[in-house]
């Protein structure tokens, strides 16, 4: 299947960061399905100040590779409601994979969902709110594991990890940890920033003279690319998961969560709402409900080896048989009707 694939392909636009999850997760698995993939990297053609540009960039692309799908995954506002039904209304097939529906679907998905032919969420809690939209063609998915995130025989080198930026209350549940004696390593976006970071940053004196610069440094300090990730995770005794939103107070069900088991990882994740559609608590994963149970919890994994090692072999079963990116795209497409 010939699919244009539009998406930012370095993480949030820039370069610097390394390539995008989306492109590790989504473009490399319609590859690795062996469809013909075109790719329409928006942060080459977003520019602010002349917003039309990735449209346009997007019409070509459709004019040129004919798609049989349109396959997008959107950050922001950088392709217009009317582009996409202006293609969806050429007659290509159109699809977005809505990431956010927990805290933004009346901000961003409710003004593009009407444009595409197919729209996916990953909130239960949304399918009600599409349907009032009127939108009925919308798949309930999930996140998944890509076909790269395997087992390595790597030895134990972690006690307690976690991966992720900071927002939230992140800091502090790690910090909770380490006070109760659990030891904690962390990386992702965000780590090494203290309050002094931040106020050059962000005065414009300080941002005149290199602040700015120095914040951005700073923030990617501790992060760690896709491969060491993979590493960390099956090297970690216990891998975190804390699965707050950046914004509203809706829990969700992250990556991490099929990610982690993947790597033959042992996981302890914070609850959400239908994880145990996916994975049976204390058989595949272990799920706190709050900071003490957290610090219980991480605390008896770290010293039982047995109970920790069954749990994260259960878990990578699973994960293998049901929570892939291969299978979860495949359903999608036979639910779409379109040949794969």
């Amino acid at each position: 299947m010939r699919i244009l694939y539009v998406a930012y392909r370095y993480d949030y636009g820039k370069p610097e960061r390394g390539l995008s999850f989306e492109h590790h997760n989504f473009y490399e698995t319609l590859v690795h399905l062996g469809h013909d993939v075109s790719y329409l990297d928006i942060g080459v053609y977003h520019d602010p100040a002349n917003p039309g540009r990735v449209d346009e960039a997007l019409y070509a692309y459709v004019e040129r590779e004919r798609p049989h799908l349109v396959f997008t995954f959107l950050f922001g506002d950088e392709i217009s409601p009317e582009a996409i039904a202006q293609v969806t209304g050429s007659g290509v097939t159109t699809i977005n994979w809505f990431a956010d529906d927990h805290w933004r679907f009346e901000s961003f998905s409710r003004r593009y969902a009407p444009s595409y032919s197919w729209v996916t969420t990953t909130a239960q809690s949304a399918l009600a709110r599409y349907s009032a939209l009127g939108c009925d063609n919308v798949i309930k998915t999930q996140w998944a594991a890509p076909h790269n995130y395997r087992p390595a025989g790597l030895p134990l080198a972690h006690d307690a990890t976690f991966i992720g930026q900071v927002y939230g209350d992140r800091p502090q549940l790690v910090e909770r940890l380490r006070a109760a004696g659990v030891p904690v390593r962390t990386w992702g976006t965000g780590w090494a920033v203290r309050k002094y970071h931040r106020v050059a940053g962000h005065r414009p004196v300080l941002r005149s003279i290199g602040g700015r610069q120095w914040l951005a440094r700073t923030q990617a300090r501790t992060r760690c690319d896709q491969q060491d990730m993979i590493a960390i995770f099956e090297q970690s005794r216990v891998n975190l998961n804390f699965t707050e939103a950046s914004q509203g107070s809706e829990a969700q069900i992250k990556g991490r969560n099929f990610e982690v088991p993947a790597c033959g990882g042992f996981l302890l994740t914070g609850s959400s709402a239908q994880l145990e559609d996916y994975y049976e608590p204390g058989v595949e994963v272990a799920v706190f409900g709050d900071v003490d149970e957290l610090v219980s919890m991480a605390a008896y994994y770290l010293e039982h080896d047995s109970a920790r090692e069954r749990i994260a072999a259960a878990g990578l079963r699973r994960t293998l048989a049901d929570h892939t990116y291969e299978r979860r795209f495949s359903d999608m497409f036979d639910e779409m009707g379109i040949t794969t």
